[in-house]
């Protein structure tokens, strides 16, 4: 019985404390609401919207203008002329140069192979050695 009368004791507390904690709540919420001017409020957020898309427009127009500006077309024939009119004056022939396809001459990587014994043998000295 006295473990009844404790637990209700208990809920009664919490009881409470929830309802004082709701009437706070709703004495806020009452004093924001007639502080809250909802004229203000929507012409608040229509100035926002109108913000949002004048940065929005220009900011396409910026990119739209750089884009145009930074991207010029040219042909890649107008290229290979270019630098091959550069390659003749630094005395250079660069279509021979660029029609020799040479491979490399360097020896290709080859596969790690197992140690031998011997060579193991040598390892496992030297790492007792630094473990020394």
């Amino acid at each position: 019985m006295a473990e009844l009368s404790v637990a209700q004791i208990q809920a009664n507390n919490a009881m409470n404390r929830m309802t004082y904690m709701m009437a706070q709540s709703s004495k806020t919420m009452n004093r924001a609401q007639r502080n809250v001017n909802p004229e203000k409020t929507l012409m608040t957020l229509e100035q926002y919207k109108m913000q949002n898309e004048e940065y929005a427009m220009s900011n396409g127009i910026y990119q739209d203008a750089m884009t145009s500006s930074t991207s010029v077309q040219v042909s890649d024939d107008a290229v290979q002329e270019l630098l091959g009119k550069l390659a003749d004056d630094a005395g250079l022939e660069l279509g021979q140069e660029l029609n020799k396809a040479t491979t490399s001459k360097v020896d290709p990587v080859k596969e790690p192979t197992e140690p031998t014994a011997e060579e193991e043998d040598a390892l496992q000295q030297r790492l007792r050695a630094l473990r020394a």
